[in-house]
């Protein structure tokens, strides 16, 4: 009987799928036991044709979805979760790859006290081969348990982002993304910012266990890392969309003060970064619609308690006060020199 079904969005990975694979392949909880969807996102290398020895050597744990159209990560996510079949989901990136156990250790545990999630923590790793880790890195630091029984205790949890935003290093109960629509911006770049802020308004129980269990490759060419690139704007779009769903779901009656915490971290502060340090010229006119995007957000942001209690560092704080203390254009590329050397 399989347990879980792992999704890969696979795009322009032949580097890089096959030891995502074998990690996959490799794991204690036994092959058997997993589903593994592989969603070619309309690859132009030879992506495809590796995933497809794959699945005759595996034609009954392996699916290929191939993709017509590049739709981005967060259709072939969405995509991936309407063909599992299984009770537990796990995305991996296919660039990343598994410690040997992850699967076996975050699905025993989902199953010891019917938890919505299970988290892990995860290794910035730069091996170009498939390397497991040596030693036990826990730092005897305690897991933790999240229960959320009233809304104070979820307004505590979003403001410590104890549940990240990220959806590799989690195991997560399908029923909860299916139940409450929780699903990934589709045909944008930073598709987790959105679906990120959406699980975290949704479960009720949660298990954060401290081990690096996920290595996750930090690639020069990822979207992310990438210099000059148009869809950074994305970004200002996900996090503008996830304000209206907000809004639409309710949650802004009840968590306003803690919602308005999150877009500055991942909206404002993380946009500042991008200006900063992903163009070779920082764009003036991308930090002036960070401007507009923050004051007619969050126009009260100075007066949140969590503000007014210290939330921010001083330099969080001196950028999100820049967006709407608005410079000119021979200020703005000073200060954006000084955010690039300090490196947030």
């Amino acid at each position: 009987m399989k347990k879980i079904s792992v999704i890969l969005p696979c795009y322009n990975v032949k580097a890089y799928i096959d030891r995502a694979l074998t990690s996959i392949e490799e794991q204690t909880i036994g092959f058997s036991s997993l589903e593994v969807i592989c969603v070619n996102d309309c690859s132009t290398d030879a992506t495809l044709s590796h995933l497809q020895q794959w699945e005759s050597k595996y034609p009954e744990n392996i699916m290929i979805i191939d993709l017509p159209v590049n739709s981005r990560q967060g259709t072939a996510r969405n995509l991936g979760l309407e063909y599992s079949t299984c009770e537990y989901i796990a995305f991996v990136d296919s660039d990343d790859w598994l410690e040997k156990d992850y699967l076996e250790k975050l699905y025993n545990i989902a199953l010891s006290d019917d938890y919505d999630i299970v988290q892990c923590r995860y290794i910035r790793d730069f091996s170009k081969t498939l390397i497991y880790k040596e030693t036990d890195d826990s730092q005897n630091n305690p897991d933790e348990v999240l229960v959320v029984s009233t809304p104070e205790d979820r307004k505590k949890f979003l403001v410590k982002k104890t549940i990240n935003n990220l959806p590799h290093c989690k195991l997560i109960k399908k029923s909860l993304l299916l139940n409450n629509k929780i699903v990934f911006s589709e045909g944008l770049a930073y598709e987790d910012s959105y679906w990120g802020v959406l699980l975290n308004m949704y479960y009720t129980k949660a298990y954060i266990l401290n081990e690096q269990l996920y290595h996750y490759y930090v690639n020069d060419v990822s979207t992310s890392l990438s210099t000059n690139e148009f869809y950074h704007v994305d970004l200002l779009t996900n996090q503008i969309m996830l304000w209206n769903e907000l809004e639409k779901r309710g949650f802004m009656d009840e968590y306003k003060e803690e919602l308005e915490i999150e877009f500055v971290y991942s909206c404002a502060l993380i946009f500042w970064k991008m200006i900063a340090l992903r163009y070779d010229t920082p764009p003036y006119s991308l930090y002036r619609l960070l401007c507009i995007i923050i004051q007619e957000h969050i126009p009260y942001i100075m007066k949140n308690t969590h503000i007014l209690k210290g939330e921010l560092s001083e330099m969080h704080l001196l950028l999100l006060k820049s967006c709407f203390n608005v410079m000119n254009k021979s200020d703005f590329l000073t200060f954006a020199e000084m955010v690039k050397k300090i490196g947030l």
